[in-house]
């Protein structure tokens, strides 16, 4: 079953890593969760501590005063999951395997329900609370995703959905309140287009990805002929709630990454696959939370936009989430606000014959 986690110190006040149980668990102030990748399974703690510890260095980049923050990492039962990414692709509007029952019921449930739990039956139960107290609670939870996180991601939407409206919220106030949990997702396999209305979302993906390509070439291959060959970054609103943002990226094996002692150091970009192997996947996480430029035009973007989430006490939009954070100095603010602005594609216009038949 998947699993969550944190650092924690032992007795010497040396960092160890724990797993959180989930039947306890209590998000009181802003938290970031890491859905990872494909490899990150529950017996592999290796791979769960490097989870942790690329989030924590990446948070401990942003801008201004850094705030409190709990800093946690999800890990898979095992390849066998991959199963779930199939079926979810079937029925995306509906879908959630018990990974992504697990994450709605540990993390999201308990905040917008009293006295919450699984029943006997495997029903949800609990006393739904009041909306506006219900979405200042879901304002804690930051959801960072990568892989087959961001499929995870979708399917804890799907089901905390579901359990809320069983416990007695209408459709459209769980829609509501749910839509104050952000979501950061890298490295798409999820199916954008079918997850307009869900949480709070920007979606990162490379068009030289070539995980992410292959399952764009299956849900809608005509767009994938011209997306392949686009390299400049590309913002598309898709509603008030989601925004797809499209690059390439470079195929270099490094990266230049500043210190916190504001050095500058050359750093290795680990090959998702054997050096050997002849195909290069361009998947790898740093190539889109970087702060190079130089590898990827979605530079900064992962960093300013969890900073933007982290630090929220309102309700945010995927264009507030794009802004520079408020403590960027005014050079690099201007400097980033100007490459998102130039990004950012027009609103498509409404087809005349859904005007025509639709308007009224």
């Amino acid at each position: 079953m998947a699993k969550l986690w944190h650092h924690t110190n032992n007795e010497d006040n040396e960092r160890q890593l724990e797993r959180v149980d989930l039947k306890t668990l209590a998000i009181t102030r802003p938290s970031l969760i890491f859905l990872t990748g494909f490899f990150t399974y529950d017996k592999t703690p290796g791979y769960i501590d490097d989870a942790l510890t690329t989030m924590q260095e990446t948070m401990a980049a942003r801008p201004g005063e850094k705030k409190p923050l709990d800093i946690y990492a999800w890990s898979h039962a095992g390849l066998k999951e991959v199963f779930n990414l199939v079926a979810y692709h079937t029925r995306p509007g509906s879908h959630a395997s018990r990974a992504g029952y697990a994450l709605a019921a540990g993390v999201l449930m308990p905040l917008v329900a009293d006295n919450f739990s699984i029943g006997p039956d495997g029903k949800a139960q609990g006393t739904p609370l009041p909306l506006e107290e219900a979405k200042k609670r879901l304002r804690n939870v930051t959801f960072f995703s990568y892989s087959a996180g961001t499929v995870t991601a979708q399917e804890g939407f799907n089901a905390a959905l579901r359990m809320m409206k069983h416990i007695g919220y209408k459709e459209k106030d769980a829609r509501e309140a749910l839509r104050e949990v952000v979501l950061i997702s890298t490295g798409v396999i999820s199916r954008p287009g079918r997850e307009k209305e869900r949480f709070t979302t920007l979606y990162l993906e490379a068009t030289n990805d070539k995980i992410v390509a292959a399952k764009n070439r299956l849900w809608r291959p005509l767009r994938e002929i011209f997306s392949r060959v686009a390299r400049r970054l590309k913002i598309r609103h898709l509603s008030p709630s989601s925004t797809v943002l499209t690059a390439a990226v470079s195929r270099r094996r490094y990266e230049m990454r500043e210190q916190a002692d504001g050095k500058i150091v050359k750093t290795e970009v680990k090959s998702l696959l054997p050096r050997w192997f002849p195909v290069k996947t361009n998947h790898e996480l740093p190539r889109y939370i970087t702060q190079d430029e130089g590898l990827s035009e979605f530079a900064k973007i992962a960093l300013y936009s969890l900073t933007n989430a982290v630090n929220r006490t309102q309700s945010v939009t995927p264009k507030t989430l794009l802004q520079p954070p408020a403590a960027l100095q005014d050079g690099p603010a201007q400097a980033f606000r100007d490459k998102i602005a130039k990004a950012t594609l027009p609103p498509k216009k409404r087809k005349w014959w859904k005007k025509l038949f639709f308007s009224g």
